[in-house]
């Protein structure tokens, strides 16, 4: 790699961070991520339910943890690395910063997620891009100036260089098979859900309570021999169609999930999020699943669970846009095992918003936390005794270039460890919420994660 058209640049500025972009062939982007076993406890995987965008990421220049995770340290990163970073190849790809937010601070804790449990967030070395007919690497350096400028570029270029003989060497790389693994999956604590969703129902019809409604997560243990994440990505991109496909590794710990839900699209131009609440079964037969549809529609629980989550959405987002929203009309988000009442919800950015205050202000939704905001995390705080870690909360990407990317809701996931996943599954809780309804619901939303670690498609 020869950087000398760009030492006159960078000899004059003071640069620390340095990326360069090329193209490289098309790549199925699951057969991409299972050939990354070599980077284990530093990767990244992002696909968009329409894969038009898709994120591999490996190796870490930059990592983030615990209060690290603050939005506020986030902006600050944000603003720090756009003044000492420099693009030294034609291509122009920017860099990423990929990661995830704490469900909530103040909760409850829960030991197995690891380094995950408080939020992190990775600058990474290797960064395949890929839009539809099109697939980029960006790779990202970081390096201190000093006296002597040549032998600073000689450095720089040594280290693409390495960096480019890896992304070979990957690219050469035979995919890990996936294959169907025996797990023993064990419900945590069912008995004290139940009870806990009975108390929350009579907490919400007191007249004296602020609370509307109130989302209860559960956890389910899975255990067996080790289980492979490259697998359990396949899995998810070939059984969950129609939805973010998703997995943070840090260390000896991963998030993985395959969610319907987006919290927040920012574009220069435009925020898009979208309302999703209320749930029911797919069919077996199409008639079957006409019918489960058309009684979702008109079920008052659930209607009143999605009316709930848009009316705060749209304020929300009102606050961060300009002109009138765009609120298409009410349909079904249809996934493998369940469907759900789903709205997208849209408008124009106003100037000097910010994505991250968004996001802030978005999570969590009704449809994870409750409704009011701070009534139903107070209450998940004082009476959930299994902490949610990422669960629920936003994970995605920001450009480190400008305010632009994207945070889905990390739902219909788990997390794993070794031989170990814990996967977690939640639950909108009214009025006239049924606790066995509630465990039924729960056990359903399990399953894509079952399957996805199991293997088979049945």
């Amino acid at each position: 790699m020869n950087l000398s058209n760009w030492q006159e640049d960078i000899s004059l500025t003071d640069k620390n961070y340095f990326s360069y972009s090329y193209e490289v062939p098309l790549q199925e982007f699951g057969q991409l991520f299972a050939k990354t076993s070599d980077y284990q406890g530093a990767r990244f995987f992002w696909q968009t339910p329409d894969h038009s965008l898709g994120y591999v990421g490996l190796g870490a220049v930059k990592q983030f943890f615990d209060d690290g995770t603050e939005f506020k340290a986030i902006e600050r990163f944000k603003e720090e690395f756009f003044k000492s970073f420099c693009m030294v190849s034609k291509r122009k790809e920017p860099p990423i910063l990929f990661g995830g937010f704490p469900f909530d601070r103040e909760g409850a804790k829960e030991l197995f997620w690891g380094k995950l449990e408080k939020g992190y967030f990775v600058l990474p070395e290797i960064l395949f891009t890929q839009r539809k007919n099109l697939c980029i690497v960006t790779l990202t350096c970081y390096q201190e100036k000093d006296d002597c400028d040549l032998k600073f570029f000689k450095r720089l270029e040594k280290r693409f260089d390495s960096l480019k003989n890896q992304v070979v060497e990957l690219l050469n790389h035979l995919p890990r098979e996936s294959a169907s693994t025996m797990v023993v999956m064990k419900e945590r604590n069912v008995g004290a859900f139940v009870s806990l969703v009975s108390e929350s129902v009579e907490e919400i019809k007191k007249t004296n309570s602020a609370l509307k409604k109130v989302v209860l997560a559960r956890q389910m243990e899975l255990s067996g021999k080790p289980i492979s994440i490259e697998t359990i990505v396949v899995n998810l991109l070939r059984q969950q169609p129609n939805t973010y496909v998703f997995a943070l590794e840090a260390k000896k710990h991963t998030f993985v999930g395959a969610t319907p839900e987006r919290l927040v699209e920012a574009s220069r131009t435009m925020f898009a999020t979208a309302g999703i609440a209320g749930s029911i079964s797919r069919g077996e037969s199409q008639k079957e699943d006409r019918e489960n549809s058309e009684k979702l529609l008109k079920d008052t629980k659930n209607s009143y669970e999605h009316q709930v989550v848009v009316k705060r959405i749209k304020k929300q987002l009102a606050e961060f846009t300009q002109g009138e929203l765009f609120v298409s009309d009410k349909s079904l988000l249809k996934n493998r095992d369940i469907q759900h009442l789903f709205v997208t919800v849209k408008g124009a950015r106003k100037e000097r918003t910010s994505l991250l205050d968004v996001v802030r202000e978005l999570h969590p939704t009704p449809a994870l936390g409750g409704e009011p905001k701070a009534d139903a995390l107070r209450w998940l705080a004082e009476k959930e005794t299994a902490g949610r870690g990422l669960y629920g909360a936003p994970i995605g990407w920001l450009d480190l270039t400008e305010d632009v990317g994207e945070f889905a809701v990390g739902i219909r996931s788990g997390v794993f460890s070794g031989n170990r996943g814990l996967l977690y599954a939640g639950c909108g809780i009214v009025d006239d919420s049924d606790p066995e309804a509630e465990r039924l619901e729960t056990r359903l939303k399990f399953q894509p994660m079952i399957r996805g670690v199991k293997g088979n498609d049945e």
